[in-house]
């Protein structure tokens, strides 16, 4: 509240009943972990084997391809949990 006892716009940001709860974020983070638990070992099984000569040579150009594949999936999986969970009321 200001000073004269009025609301102001920065007061109800604060206030807001749709802003992200614990409860909301540990769930939105469990969910999040489960599938990306899921999504990864069938990744891990087709990724990893591809790239099974420039890991054992230690090639940090493979390494570097697994990392951007891995980056991606985790962005895209990440964004799309968290425009779902944001549709969401709790």
């Amino acid at each position: 509240m200001s000073k004269l006892g009025r609301k102001n716009e920065n007061d109800t940001i604060f206030l807001n009943p749709s802003q992200d709860s614990r409860k909301k974020s540990i769930i939105e983070s469990i969910v999040d972990i489960v599938i990306g638990f899921g999504m990864y070992l069938p990744i891990n099984f087709f990724i990893l084997p591809m790239f099974a000569g420039e890991i054992a040579n230690q090639e940090l150009i493979g390494f570097l391809q697994i990392t951007a594949i891995f980056t991606t999936v985790a962005f895209v999986r990440k964004y799309a949990v968290r425009r779902w969970f944001s549709k969401m009321r709790f």
